[in-house]
């Protein structure tokens, strides 16, 4: 699920929110007021003229807040940088003396863990971190739907840091590819 380019487009995995409303301010400027689902409003300054809407009234295309993806909000490991076991001459202990080499009566002790972790444990982990990463600000592409699965990047004026209402608007997500041109 990495980024790539084919047939002169950018195939970017990514989170996108539906753009819900947008409102240009009144002024000279080209301010406009977006609100996406599950995100809190923000401004956006940007030398492009965007369509103005809202749920009442809707039009037929569509725009994206996306946060394309990054491996790191689910900290898979690289499997290029496992330790080498192929020298592993360390004893494991004399398994012959009776009773179990474990002992349930102790809580866990993570520090042995490579990472700190049981690997049974990781997916739950895993999750909560996916879950307050995505609960802070981030920088986002804003895109106008051109075609069907279609969008070109609409060029800002400074960086767009959205950020998720609650964790609860994990519903408003969607994690695609999209395709831009």
């Amino acid at each position: 699920m990495a980024p790539r380019f084919a047939n002169c487009r950018l195939h970017l995995p990514c989170i996108s929110f539906r753009i819900t409303e947008v409102r240009r301010k009144s002024g000279p400027t080209k301010e406009y007021r977006i609100k996406a689902d599950g995100l809190h409003d923000l401004f956006i300054t940007t030398a492009e003229t965007i369509v103005q809407y809202s749920r009442a009234k809707p039009i037929q295309q569509a725009f994206l807040l996306v946060h394309p993806w990054d491996w790191y909000l689910l900290r898979v490991p690289d499997f290029a940088e496992q330790p080498d076991f192929t020298d592993d001459t360390e004893s494991t202990g004399d398994w012959s003396e009776a009773g179990s080499p474990v002992d349930d009566s102790q809580p866990y002790d993570l520090s042995g863990f490579p990472g700190g972790l049981p690997v049974e444990e990781e997916p739950v982990f895993r999750a909560l971190r996916f879950m307050v990463r995505l609960g802070q600000p981030f920088d986002a592409f804003l895109l106008a739907q051109q075609r069907v699965r279609e969008y070109k990047r609409i060029t800002l004026d400074y960086n767009i840091v959205p950020q998720v209402k609650d964790i609860t608007s994990v519903d408003d997500m969607d994690i695609r590819t999209i395709e831009i041109l």
